[in-house]
């Protein structure tokens, strides 16, 4: 049992505003990984972009070469400097874009790491709050728009900001005064902007959550489409696919108010800057107080001053939806796992199997109670049965046992041992779970039968997978063993991958078996083997046994029937029937059913 739709909570929003700005600091601190490499980028970058500013500055000592003597053998020195510069600029520029391809991948290759292996680390319950569409689009959809913006702009705004700040520098060097002019057209260009971005910010965002929105609904489609066609639904399923991506196409086109603006805007600045430093400094040559070399360097510098800017703000919609996708992922990695250890918690050594539970409550979410003071013994080697009526709560049972969630009061005991006093991983170490729903790998059958314990030689796979009837028809696969299983074991029947679970279970050779029923939906004959299989897992170890049909737990050493979250009844089988209770009310209700489907037929 698991929380209800009702009770699902989100994750947490990306940040706002100055939030933004934060996560983006946050996710370009991963290029700090290898500092020696980033440290020679931006000293190469300096000294490329350096040069180049250098080359407005001979530019301006031609020009007045020029104009004070009439012989043009003064000017190949400045032409040879400046062809010096230019392939200095060149290599510099070249070796820093090289180096900076490693620092970035380096980054990138870090943080997908990063964010996979702390999910690792996550509660069920996290998981529980969020649907797995919206997961995938942090892990996919935000990962790939902070590769593009590292990958495509990066590089250009690093050397933009530091020609930006050279070339204001090599300004007011120049001439203050002149200075202060070509500036102000690029302080209202910067105002303009951020009006524009606190349109655009607040949009990527929304943008990221109907991409998300999408990609849930695209999972689900595709993991449903056998429904789909049953029911006749593709249309109805297309219509909805349409809605929810016009809502995103919606989005994205106010996202990208910024980039649509921002270079006709630029360049009418540009013109504007230009021309009013123009203006200005043929009025200061009039008057004596500049020469026309300075003021062609200026309307160089000029060029290359808005240049950056240029560059900086066509980029602007990869800073903001990198911000926006860096504050979703970051969102994830700040989540604290609500199941920890203790301090001081320590190893479960081999248990026998003794499972007590005393006075155990227990709420998915605060204020709702699922189980309510259960208490029972499960001495080693028996077989305990869970029944009852759906959503009773049995499958809560198991998922507190294995401590995927923690109870509110109460206490489990294993072998005596409080299971809040030792390590989860030991504890689920000795314990091996058989869903209802078999899961595997696209992997190879041998490697999916290893994942039952790591270690585990072919040989002894190969053992085990006698012992649980599956060698068989392992056998009769294309590649045998080294069969590659596609999504889910999908190329299985149902009745092959549940005997699949089964044999990676005993290879799990764990003491304490929960089992889910593990005979749903197979024929005769299928069941019976999976059966067989079963009592085998069965020997020697205690088992927790789901039941949907009560007839695979009457030959339970207690059952314990369950209902709102209660044990109402216990016992074997026989006495249970005996009694005419809650218990004899289910099993002659499943009976009846029986006999009318045998009648049938």
């Amino acid at each position: 049992m698991t929380p209800a739709s009702g009770d699902t909570l989100t994750l947490p929003k990306e940040p706002e505003g100055a939030g933004r700005i934060k996560s983006l600091i946050r996710v370009s601190r991963y290029l700090g990984l290898k500092k020696i490499r980033l440290a020679a980028v931006i000293i190469l970058f300096l000294i490329g972009t350096v040069s180049f500013i250098l080359l407005s500055v001979m530019l301006g000592i031609a020009v007045n070469s020029l104009t004070g003597i009439k012989t043009v053998d003064t000017i190949y020195p400045v032409v040879a400097t400046m062809a010096g510069l230019s392939v200095l600029s060149f290599i510099c520029y070249y070796i820093g874009y090289y180096l900076l391809a490693d620092v970035i991948q380096t980054a990138l290759f870090r943080l997908r790491q990063n964010l996979f292996e702390h999910m690792q680390t996550l509660s069920l319950r996290f998981y529980d709050r969020q649907p797995i569409g919206e997961l995938m689009s942090r892990v996919t959809n935000d990962i790939d728009v902070v590769t593009a913006f590292f990958q495509v702009p990066l590089g250009t705004l690093l050397m933009g900001t530091f020609m930006l700040i050279t070339t204001m520098v090599a300004m007011l060097w120049l001439n203050s005064w002149l200075a202060l002019v070509a500036m102000v057209a690029v302080v209202l260009l910067i105002g303009i902007v951020w009006l524009l971005a606190r349109v655009a910010g607040p949009a990527f965002g929304m943008l990221q959550e109907r991409l998300a929105d999408l990609n849930g609904l695209t999972e689900e489609t595709l993991a449903g489409e056998k429904t789909i066609i049953a029911y006749r639904q593709q249309k109805k399923m297309a219509a909805r696919q349409s809605g929810v991506s016009k809502e995103a196409y919606e989005v994205g086109v106010k996202a990208q108010v910024v980039s649509l603006v921002i270079n006709p805007l630029t360049v009418l600045v540009t013109n504007l800057d230009v021309g009013i430093v123009a203006l200005i400094g043929s009025i200061m040559i009039v008057k004596g107080a500049l020469t026309v070399g300075v003021l062609t360097t200026f309307l160089s510098l000029t060029l290359l001053f808005v240049l950056p800017m240029l560059t900086i703000f066509a980029n602007y919609n990869y800073i903001l939806s990198a911000s926006v996708s860096a504050g979703r992922i970051f969102s994830i990695l700040d989540e604290k796992p609500d199941i920890v250890d203790r301090p001081g918690a320590v190893e479960l050594k081999p248990v026998k199997g003794h499972v007590v539970f005393k006075d155990v409550n227990f709420s998915y979410v605060s204020g709702r109670q699922i189980l309510k003071n259960n208490s029972f013994e499960a001495l080693p080697g028996q077989k305990i049965g869970l029944c009852g009526p759906t959503g009773a709560g049995k499958s809560t049972i198991i998922n507190i046992l294995t401590r995927y969630y923690d109870i509110d009061s109460g206490i489990i005991e294993i072998d005596g041992q409080n299971i809040y006093d030792v390590k989860q991983e030991s504890l689920r170490k000795q314990i091996g779970v058989v869903l209802q729903e078999p899961f595997l790998f696209s992997d190879t059958v041998m490697n999916n039968l290893k994942y039952g314990r790591d270690g585990a030689s072919e040989d002894e796979c190969t053992a085990v997978a006698k012992d649980a009837n599956c060698h068989e028809f392992i056998t009769r696969l294309p590649k045998g063993y080294d069969t590659i299983l596609s999504d889910g074991g999908s190329n299985l029947s149902q009745g092959q991958r549940q005997l699949l679970t089964i044999a990676r279970a005993m290879i799990a050779d764990p003491r304490i078996l929960i089992l889910d029923e593990a005979t749903s939906n197979v024929d005769t004959r299928t069941e019976k083997n999976i059966q067989a299989a079963l009592r085998k897992l069965q020997e020697g170890r205690t088992s927790f046994v789901i039941a949907h049909r009560l007839s695979t737990i009457k030959d339970a050493h207690k059952i314990l029937v369950i209902n709102q979250g209660e044990i109402v009844e216990r016992g074997t089988h026989d006495e249970m029937m005996a009694a005419k209770g809650f218990y004899y009310d289910l099993y002659m209700s499943q009976f009846k059913g029986r006999v009318s489907e045998i009648l049938s037929e």
